[in-house]
């Protein structure tokens, strides 16, 4: 039975990966994270096993272990300096793969391109919401040339959040970003441009919600679909809560420090609205007249570093995956 380590067991995505592959039976599932009394709750609970260490010197749990995988569930992303931790993972043997929603690391995670091919590993970076179920549904489209790629994440009030979760939405409010917009990068900010996005869930219409722009890897979409626009929003159901964030984002600080006040009054809220969310891809077609013949320039910031074998975007889904540190996933699951 292959063992798979799971960073950040205890969180909010993390504890659903980890459930999951408890209930299948299929590994042996190692619960990991920082706090040993959480830890085992959580697997007293559901099932597997635990080890406590912190993130930044994880060689003693790896050799312990000796995971098969790792899965990074921790976060947030926005705030790792370095490779340290997949690096890590990849010399201890182990396959790494994250939910990382920043696209400067889900950018860069081809510096370990080269360790990867190695040792015979993979490293895969952002599969989440962004851009790997994103890139999934665009590739399903099928469409020869797309001219705008919008996407929406727009989660009930009474969806969970753990705090890595909200430090990541409150890390991007005013803070600058790169927007790609008619064949050019242009500065922007977090929570800027108020939009309204009525989503269907199920058979049930929602009203319109507010939607603002964020940095998501998204942005990494442009270049691989040759694509004019990409313009990537979220926002939350309770309209008081998004335009705070909105007027928030004028502020001389960072709002990264209030994440535990913040997770606090969400808490409090949270009967309020419902549990109802979703996320709309949005890819209207580019006539052939205007089909662009240059893909688009990447700033300094997020200049892409080309992977020695193909990118994981460019394999038809069908197609086995060479071994390499991709960028971000299209697989459909």
């Amino acid at each position: 039975m292959k063992t798979v380590l799971i960073l950040g067991a205890t969180g909010l995505f993390g504890g659903h990966l980890a459930r999951q592959l408890i209930q299948t039976g299929r590994f042996d599932v190692v619960c990991a994270g920082r706090t040993e009394a959480k830890l085992k709750t959580f697997t007293t609970a559901h099932g597997g096993r635990y080890i406590a260490f912190n993130r930044s010197t994880p060689e003693a749990a790896l050799a312990q272990t000796k995971p098969f995988a790792v899965v990074d569930a921790a976060g947030p992303f926005q705030s790792y300096s370095s490779y340290a931790f997949a690096r890590a993972c990849l010399e201890a043997g182990a396959h790494y793969l994250d939910i990382a929603d920043a696209p400067d690391f889900v950018q860069a995670i081809t510096s370990l391109n080269g360790l990867a091919k190695a040792n015979g590993l993979t490293a895969i970076s952002g599969a989440s919401t962004t851009p790997a179920l994103t890139s999934a549904v665009l590739t399903a489209f099928n469409m020869p040339q797309i001219g705008t790629i919008e996407t929406t994440i727009l989660p009930g009030n009474q969806t969970p959040r753990g705090l890595s979760v909200m430090r990541a939405i409150l890390g991007q409010v005013g803070q600058p970003m790169q927007l790609w917009e008619g064949g050019a990068w242009h500065p922007a900010r977090g929570w800027s441009r108020l939009s309204r996005t009525a989503l269907k869930v199920g058979t049930t219409q929602l009203k319109p919600r507010p939607a603002s722009l964020v940095n998501t890897p998204d942005a990494l979409l442009a270049a691989h679909f040759n694509t004019q626009t990409v313009l990537p929003r979220a926002g939350l159901e309770l309209g008081l809560f998004h335009h705070a964030l909105r007027l928030a984002r004028f502020l001389p600080f960072p709002l990264g420090g209030l994440t535990k006040p913040a997770h606090a009054v969400a808490g409090w809220a949270q009967t309020f609205g419902s549990d109802l969310g979703g996320m709309q891809v949005r890819a209207p077609a580019l006539p052939k007249s205007r089909w662009p013949s240059l893909r688009p320039p990447w700033p300094a910031s997020v200049r892409k570093q080309k992977c020695a074998s193909l990118t994981a975007s460019q394999i038809p889904i069908s197609s086995p995956r060479k071994r390499c540190a991709w960028p971000r996933i299209s697989r459909r699951h």
